[in-house]
């Protein structure tokens, strides 16, 4: 289609070059354009440039000038060679988008099936742990089952469920009996806050020595919730001493 009709022939007065020959005659030079459709080789390179929309312009005008072999171009010649190159560029930036979209789709899917196969793999292994580890729970003794009645009653008391709902009252009550304390309070409020305070911790105590012996020392304390609990607790309850004026100020038991 274009093979040898992209040269032209330079000079300083062309416009009466109609050839090769004439060029030569006036001792013009006939040169061929940098990309050009002469071989397979160059073809291939030209239509590289058109696909990747670098400096496809130029290509596309000498298209459009080439009169034929041997020939000066002239300007806008056969302008129906415009239909080849834009069908050329459509058709392959659709192509090239299609693969593009196609490989990008493809290693998706593949990703995708290779991952639900990892996460199958890991819940099917998960699932048998579990398993393993209940039945190996069910074949072990419970640790309290070589308790003596009273601790085992003891256990069950602290396993309760009522007992937790009584130290929340507890503490509920701890915290309303503190916020009552206030600037130059009578001595008789004074009186049954401490001993309000004795109650409490009474009754804190009472529950740490009962789940000490409910549960063990190394049970106790590997328990995150008994220690936070016991921590807190703690703080609801610690020490007052008076200041200058007269009122009641709290410190902490590290020494304020």
């Amino acid at each position: 289609l274009f093979k040898g009709k992209f040269y032209i022939c330079l000079g300083e007065d062309t416009r009466n070059i109609t050839n090769k020959s004439d060029c030569f005659q006036a001792n013009y030079k006939w040169i061929r354009h940098k990309y050009n459709f002469d071989n397979l080789g160059q073809a291939l390179m030209s239509l590289f440039v058109l696909a990747s929309k670098d400096g496809w312009v130029d290509i596309m005008y000498d298209g459009l000038d080439a009169v034929g072999v041997d020939q000066q171009p002239m300007m806008n010649y056969n302008p129906w060679m415009l239909l080849y190159f834009i069908s050329f560029l459509l058709i392959v930036a659709f192509f090239v988008l299609n693969m593009f979209v196609g490989v990008v789709v493809e290693n998706f899917h593949k990703c995708r099936k290779h991952q639900e196969v990892e996460e199958a793999k890991r819940r099917e292994e998960k699932r048998l742990r579990r398993m393993e580890k209940k039945r190996r729970k069910a074949q072990c003794k419970p640790y309290y089952s070589d308790y003596s009645p009273a601790r085992l009653f003891v256990h069950k008391m602290c396993t309760s469920h009522y007992l937790d709902l009584f130290i929340t009252v507890v503490i509920g009550l701890n915290v309303i009996t503190m916020a009552m304390e206030h600037y130059q309070q009578p001595k008789v409020l004074d009186e049954a806050l401490k001993i309000c305070n004795y109650i409490f911790t009474i009754i804190f105590v009472l529950e740490s020595v009962f789940k000490l012996l409910a549960f063990g020392f190394r049970r106790f304390f590997k328990d995150r919730f008994h220690i936070t609990t016991e921590s807190n607790k703690e703080q609801f309850n610690f020490p007052k001493h008076r200041n200058v004026n007269g009122g009641e100020t709290m410190a902490l038991k590290c020494g304020w």
